[in-house]
């Protein structure tokens, strides 16, 4: 797929926080992230997307190279190293305290999967193997943002098939919640665990396919 050069631009209009979400979860949010982000959509929704081999309730797709989306990388990463790390400066990876980051992993998901279908993994909180995630907000109608929880100390107990998890049980306490604004990037600690906000009866109707909750995910590596 051929796209245009400066797809990616970011925004002159940026509003950049950072916020103890809940008192207990840091996060980094910026607001009008891209100057073109309807475009984005456009062009994501248009790639091939595969079911990935870990419990996502949808699918994956990782977008062409483009000189716009390197300028991205570049500034995600000086954003968090110089932003967010200072500010959470307990982040441990692999047994070792993390100076800055210098990779990251981009792609864009998709969430399709009906609330009867989900595995048992998929209908409770999970952790990223990756201490930092961010993820871009690319729906204009309410497609639901990021919950965080805590667990509850005791064994985990099995959840009824009762979809998607956006509220306390037995096993897990609802701390945090991050709104899912059109065009916004949060970054939060992927080691709190969390879940997407999925709820209402688009989820339950083809409206999940035909205009599906999409994000586009940003995978930070020291």
């Amino acid at each position: 797929m051929q796209i245009d050069d400066r797809l990616f631009e970011l925004s002159t209009k940026q509003r950049f926080s950072f916020e103890m979400l809940g008192g207990v979860v840091p996060a980094i949010i910026v607001d009008n992230v891209y100057e073109r982000p309807d475009e984005i959509r456009e062009m994501a929704l248009q790639l091939t997307y595969t079911r990935p081999p870990y419990p996502y309730p949808g699918k994956l797709a990782i977008p062409p190279p483009n000189p716009s989306l390197t300028n991205l990388i570049a500034w995600a990463l000086a954003l968090v190293t110089d932003q967010f790390l200072p500010r959470v400066p307990s982040i441990i990876y692999n047994g070792q305290s993390i100076a800055a980051f210098r990779n990251l992993h981009t792609d864009f998901g998709i969430v399709d999967v009906h609330p009867d279908d989900l595995s048992q993994k998929q209908r409770i909180p999970h952790t990223d193997p990756v201490p930092v995630f961010g993820l871009i907000y690319l729906n204009r109608e309410d497609r639901g943002g990021t919950l965080f929880f805590e667990q509850v100390p005791g064994p985990l107990h099995a959840r009824p098939a009762e979809g998607y998890m956006t509220s306390n049980d037995s096993s897990f306490r609802l701390r945090a919640r991050i709104e899912a604004a059109f065009n916004r990037l949060a970054i939060y600690p992927g080691f709190v665990p969390h879940s997407g906000e999925i709820s209402g009866d688009w989820i339950k109707s083809d409206e999940r396919f035909r205009n599906p909750r999409l994000t586009q995910r940003l995978v930070f590596f020291p």
